[in-house]
C-alpha cells in the first residue's frame, strides 16, 4: 500500500468558499445523535463536495500512485470538546482523504492520527490513507470549531471495484442525506 501523504488540494479562497457553504447548511440541520459523533453536524453526498471528489482526484491519484474511482464525500463540523474515536471504515473508504476546510483557530491545527503518525493539516491540505485498514482518530478539539471533508475512493483495479463504485449508488449526486 502507498505511503500516507499530505497533499495541497485547495487554495485558501476555494476552501473558504466551501466553508461558507458548510456554515450556511449547518444553520439548517440538527446536530448528530450518532453515538460516536453526538453534537457534530454533517452531510453525506452534498453535491458541492461530490463535485470536489472529481476536481481533486488527479492530485490524489498522482500522490497515491494508482487510478482511483470516487465512492462518496462526507463533510463534518466538530465543535469544542468533541473527538473522533479510533476506528477503521467500510470498503467504500479503501482510499480516504481527510481534507481541512476551515477552523476557528488557524494556529496549531487539530491533528489527525493515522496509525502511528500524526498530521496537522493546514486549510486546503489533505492526508491520504487507507480508511479500511488503517486505524485513524482525533483527540478532543481544543478550539471552537473545525470543518473537514472526507473524500473516499476505491482503486480502479482493486478488490472493491466495481461493487463499491459511487458507494453502490447510480451516480455521485444521488441521495444527498443529512447524517445523524
Amino acid at each position: 500500500m502507498p505511503v500516507n501523504n499530505v497533499v495541497k488540494l485547495l487554495e485558501k479562497d476555494h476552501a473558504k468558499c466551501l466553508s461558507t457553504h458548510m456554515a450556511h447548511i449547518e444553520t439548517q440541520i440538527n446536530p448528530s445523535n450518532a453515538p460516536m459523533f453526538t453534537g457534530t453536524k454533517s452531510i453525506y453526498s452534498d453535491p458541492v463536495f461530490e463535485s470536489l471528489l472529481n476536481f481533486v482526484k488527479p492530485k490524489i491519484e498522482e500522490s497515491y500512485g494508482k487510478e482511483l474511482v470516487p465512492t462518496y464525500s462526507f463533510w463534518r463540523t466538530y465543535f469544542k470538546t468533541q473527538d473522533c474515536p479510533p476506528h477503521t471504515d467500510r470498503p467504500s473508504c479503501e482510499v480516504s482523504v481527510t481534507l481541512c476546510i476551515d477552523a476557528s483557530h488557524k494556529e496549531d491545527m487539530w491533528a489527525i492520527s493515522v496509525e502511528d503518525k500524526t498530521y496537522k493539516l493546514n486549510v486546503g491540505e489533505g492526508v491520504i490513507y487507507n480508511g479500511c485498514t488503517q486505524e485513524h482518530w482525533r483527540h478532543e478539539l481544543q478550539y471552537d470549531w473545525h470543518r473537514q471533508v472526507f473524500l473516499h475512493y476505491i482503486e480502479k483495479n482493486g478488490q472493491f471495484y466495481p461493487e463499491f463504485k459511487y458507494d453502490k449508488r447510480q451516480n455521485l449526486y444521488e441521495n444527498m442525506q443529512i447524517s445523524g
